[in-house]
């Protein structure tokens, strides 16, 4: 089903967005259930999910930099209570770029053409993206270490720190 949806707000069923190519629309947004269309750009789209969840795409970045030592074709951390990192294709303005859900995402399979690459999601849909396979899995292990690094070792930290007794003087 195809939705045009000026307010799109990313959200856990998010599973990509990219450049609508559109005279009206500025992003394809891929949900399991529907295709939506916004006129705000992926960027946008990205950086609004970020300030409402406490933060600045620009800040995720900075973020991303400093512990991880990435600094192109950055994974995003849109929301870590739900669990929700993009990571893109290319560079984020580039209008090739395609923003993956780390979460719905199943597996990559070669092209017939040289430089394409096919997304396969969870729910079984499959996205041509122009990316090698290379680069894409060098991406998704990317959005992993931010998974690794932003969600589940401070949950662990936090675990281990909730299981310690009390301090009795």
């Amino acid at each position: 089903m195809k939705e045009n949806r000026v307010d799109y707000e990313i959200n856990s069923s998010t599973m990509a967005i990219r450049c609508a190519r559109h005279l009206e629309y500025q992003s394809m947004i891929m949900e399991p259930d529907r295709t939506c269309y916004s006129a705000h750009t992926p960027l946008k789209l990205i950086n609004q999910a970020c300030l409402d969840k406490g933060s600045s795409y620009s800040g995720r970045l900075e973020s991303a930099r400093h512990k991880l030592c990435i600094y192109n074709k950055i994974p995003v951390l849109v929301d870590q209570f739900e669990e929700i990192i993009l990571f893109p294709t290319h560079s984020p303005s580039h209008i090739d770029n395609t923003w993956i859900s780390i979460d719905h995402y199943k597996k990559i399979l070669p092209h017939s053409e040289k430089g394409k690459a096919i997304v396969q999601f969870i729910n079984g849909e499959r996205l041509t993206v122009n990316c090698s396979v290379s680069t894409f899995q060098r991406q998704y292990q990317r959005a992993a270490t931010i998974l690794i690094h932003e969600i589940h070792l401070p949950k662990k930290r936090m675990n281990l720190y909730l299981r310690m007794p009390p301090v009795r003087d």
